[in-house]
């Protein structure tokens, strides 16, 4: 596969010869010898559940993805599918075929190509790009934040997620939040329904006392009330009951969120789904819709623009967030040196042991961990991500596996 550079005219072209030139690409990696060789999906199932506004997921399928170049494996990881214990991990992974025999730098071009020009989603583009970003750090013997210039080195704090429609196990899931030193930021699923959400808060309050960070998440649940004004007035008894910040109350354009945030007082303002993709959200992007500001996993696309994304935000004074998608793998420490690269107020993307130890029993390198203090810290900088898996061992913990 070789992709002819004059045809990438426009924008597009502007934005994939940046992204494979000066510091985006080492020399290193370039030319005919570092050719993607191979690719292998390892399918783990997940069975606790998780609640939200709009569904419940009682499973979902995630895919650990290895790319080979050589002596060099990236990594990646992928929430692939949700409630379907039977899904087809070949079939899902057939689009990477056409980037098995190019070089590193042609398959991060034609990816970026495939995203825009409509062909991949953000599902496929940001796994598939994840694993050849961790590729050519490896190959170039730098870390990829560095290669991508960014430059935060402060450990991040990590928020803790419960997503749990009782309150008594919402408490238990508070509990193990506290047995893992995860108390600083806890983010809370809620519903959409005033007086259970009230109850979830004001109980997430009273467990965890005053100093920590409580941050809401209806999933734009509120969306049935009929003005900004009374999502605003359920919002502030919300943040009355012990609320410090809240991600996507209601179903809000750019005017709605500006004018949400005018009204709410000291809550913090957490826009999300607006921000989706990155490439729409730097021109969507104001200072005026929130304090903070979410780069979701599964959602942003691509990592160039995501990073031009969370450079804006940062410029103008707000604070920057990086999410989850449910990550339980090879994601997590990928998405937590995006955050600590970015400088972000605080990384939901974190593992989840209590979920699934398939990681936990593989891994033989990371660059990233949580601290006595609840914050990801970048404990030394590894080429690429600086992850390290043993395969025979994944392999035999994988409940599915595929070659692309």
């Amino acid at each position: 596969m070789t992709i002819n550079r004059r045809q990438l005219t426009g924008s597009l072209g502007v934005l994939i010869l940046s992204a494979m030139s000066g510091n985006a690409l080492s020399s290193s990696v370039k030319g005919s010898k570092n050719k993607l060789d191979s690719i292998s999906l390892y399918m783990v199932n997940v069975t606790k559940a998780r609640n939200f506004s709009h569904s419940t997921w009682h499973n979902r399928q995630h895919l650990f993805i290895a790319m080979k170049s050589g002596e060099h494996t990236g990594w990646a990881e992928v929430l692939a599918s949700k409630n379907d214990l039977n899904f087809d991990i070949a079939n899902w992974g057939s689009f990477m075929k056409p980037l098995i025999g190019s070089g590193i730098d042609e398959a991060i071009e034609f990816g970026r190509k495939e995203y825009f020009a409509g062909n991949w989603n953000a599902k496929t583009s940001e796994p598939a790009l994840m694993g050849l970003y961790d590729l050519m750090g490896k190959i170039a013997n730098k870390p990829t934040i560095d290669i991508w210039g960014l430059t935060g080195n402060k450990p991040v704090p990590a928020v803790f997620t419960i997503l749990e429609r009782e309150v008594d196990k919402a408490l238990e899931q508070a509990a193990t939040a506290k047995e893992q030193g995860l108390t600083s930021h806890v983010k809370v699923k809620l519903f959409g329904e005033f007086e259970l959400d009230l109850q979830l808060i004001t109980a997430m309050r009273e467990f965890f006392g005053k100093d920590t960070k409580i941050i809401g998440d209806p999933n734009r649940g509120y969306k049935h009330l009929n003005s900004i004004d009374e999502v605003a007035e359920a919002m502030i008894k919300l943040n009355e009951a012990g609320m410090d910040a809240v991600e996507d109350p209601s179903e809000l354009d750019k005017a709605g969120w500006i004018e949400l945030e005018s009204k709410v007082g000291k809550l913090a303002l957490v826009p999300d789904h607006i921000m989706r993709p990155a490439h729409k959200g730097i021109d969507i992007f104001s200072p005026d819709m929130g304090s903070y500001f979410n780069l979701h996993p599964n959602t942003m696309g691509t990592y160039v623009e995501l990073n031009k994304l969370a450079s804006k935000i940062k410029e103008s004074g707000k604070g920057l967030m990086v999410g989850d998608s449910s990550l339980i793998g090879p994601a997590c420490t990928f998405w937590q040196q995006i955050a600590i690269g970015n400088g972000a107020a605080w990384v939901e993307a974190i593992e989840k042991p209590q979920e699934s130890d398939v990681l936990s029993k593989c891994v033989e390198v990371i660059s990233t961990k949580l601290n006595q203090q609840g914050e990801i810290e970048l404990v030394k900088k590894n080429p690429g991500f600086g992850l390290a898996i043993n395969e025979s061992k994944l392999k035999e913990l994988s409940d599915k596996y595929a070659t692309v």
